[in-house]
């Protein structure tokens, strides 16, 4: 907590002054306000027509916080998080290394740091065991902190799937965030097995990844009527299903088949525009993982180059950009877990990609972060996401205004709030912690030393 929230919490709220960002594609209030009761807002709007009770809270339940060039809009929801992945800096890694128990553990202690980073809700968007419904519970039942989640099981897979990397003579790993699937009858009872286990979505790898294998891009996983399956079995058990699926086939027959929710979607065309479109799909792009593996620098990620990255990218710029001028929504995730995006670094970086290379604006990009991330959320998505009377305060107060600067929101050590249920949360920065042998891979170098006999000494090639 800064020092503009240091003092003591007031036993009711806080009628809160600045320029209102309601979460909405609505125009904002530029002095507006917004009254928390307990862990519910009780009112938003002008400032000028701020209601009686709460005009002179001096000495009332009631704290006033006005402090100039401050805006207040939703907390952030992050549309595509894995709290179990513990920043894993490859496939082997998240699939084979950690024991079950301490992954546990980093996880809980990880969700602290999403919250601290702004972020009040998120999807989790596959899980390794069942570690996101204990995180998820956990934080629910009051004995942790952390964002409210949503979470996905174990993410559907076949042999063409995102999960299936390794070789065909060993065992699927049990850490993998996967459940191997071989018939349209597994289907079904790895759909109805999650939902007992209190899964609140179903997800599915319906392509590959060019981070696992370079020639991921080209078609579905699964044909056109296993996605009919899953979506219908989906739906008729009460939840919501998204998919992995970079791919043009992918995007297509998942859109067709009813999917609520598309992830990534990077080389969708025409055909699977309209095909969303009609069935009302989202978009939930995850730019920051592949702009932030560019901006890294390396020459290598696992199978793939940096070119096949780049070229994802270009093809996701232009085929999302038309989605969202032809009317899909698209949700703002950033697919925090792995090495490349750590908790609590890149929650909000995904506005600024979508400002800067899908067209957006401000406004709507925090509109993706915020108000239409609740598709995502089937159990509170009504109650969060929007500064509205009888949601939750759940709310940011941040220096400036992001609806002229989005990467305001990157910057959560500046913020002078953020409350979850109305409360202020605990800013105290989490201190580093040891990574422990037995999470990492082994490895001897990152390429082979080989003798350069011009120079007579040694160098490291990929």
């Amino acid at each position: 907590m800064n020092e503009a929230s240091a003092s003591l919490d007031p036993s009711r709220g806080y009628v809160l002054k600045g320029k209102v960002i309601d979460g909405s594609l609505g125009t904002p209030i530029a002095n507006g306000a917004v009254v928390t009761d307990r862990d519910k807002i009780a009112w938003v709007g002008p400032a000028a027509q701020l209601p009686l009770q709460y005009q002179d809270a001096q000495g009332s339940a009631f704290r006033v916080v006005d402090l100039p060039g401050r805006s207040i809009l939703p907390g952030l929801i992050d549309g595509h998080t894995h709290i179990s992945f513990g920043e894993s800096r490859s496939e082997e890694e998240n699939a084979l290394y950690t024991p079950v128990e301490f992954r546990t553990l980093k996880a809980i202690w990880y969700a602290k740091r999403v919250l601290q980073a702004g972020v009040t809700s998120a999807f989790d968007a596959a899980t390794s065991y069942a570690i996101a419904q204990a995180v998820r519970d956990a934080i629910d039942s009051g004995m942790f902190e952390g964002p409210r989640f949503t979470v996905s099981g174990k993410q559907l897979t076949n042999h063409q799937g995102l999960e299936d990397s390794f070789p065909s003579n060993m065992e699927f790993p049990p850490g993998q965030s996967a459940v191997l699937v071989r018939t349209k009858d597994d289907l079904i009872e790895a759909i109805r097995l999650q939902v007992k286990d209190e899964v609140d979505a179903i997800k599915v790898s319906g392509s590959n990844d060019n981070l696992i294998t370079p020639d991921a891009l080209g078609t579905s996983a699964f044909s056109y009527e296993e996605f009919k399956i899953i979506a219908d079995e989906t739906h008729r058990l009460g939840k919501i299903c998204s998919v992995h699926a970079r791919s043009k086939d992918a995007a297509l027959d998942c859109a067709r088949a009813g999917f609520d929710n598309l992830f990534h979607a990077s080389y969708i065309d025409d055909e699977g525009i309209e095909a969303a479109l009609r069935n009302k799909c989202v978009i939930t792009p995850t730019l920051t993982l592949l702009v932030n593996l560019v901006d890294a620098k390396q020459s290598i990620a696992g199978a793939s180059s940096m070119d096949a990255t780049r070229r994802e990218i270009e093809a996701a710029t232009d085929g999302l950009a038309r989605a969202y001028k032809a009317g899909i929504p698209l949700i703002a995730g950033s697919e925090s877990g792995w090495s490349p995006v750590p908790f609590g670094h890149w929650h909000a970086r995904e506005m600024e990609i979508f400002v800067n290379m899908l067209g957006l604006t401000p406004l709507q990009a925090i509109h993706a972060n915020t108000l239409a991330a609740t598709r995502m959320l089937p159990r509170y998505g009504h109650l969060v996401g929007k500064l509205e009377a009888g949601r939750f305060a759940d709310i940011l107060v941040v220096p400036g205004d992001p609806t002229a600067d989005v990467r305001i929101l990157q910057k959560p050590a500046s913020f002078d709030f953020i409350f979850k249920g109305g409360k202020p949360i605990d800013r105290t920065p989490q201190p580093p912690r040891q990574r422990m042998w037995y999470e990492r891979h082994k490895t001897f170098l990152q390429g082979l030393y080989v003798f350069d006999e011009a120079s007579g000494s040694g160098r490291v090639v990929d």
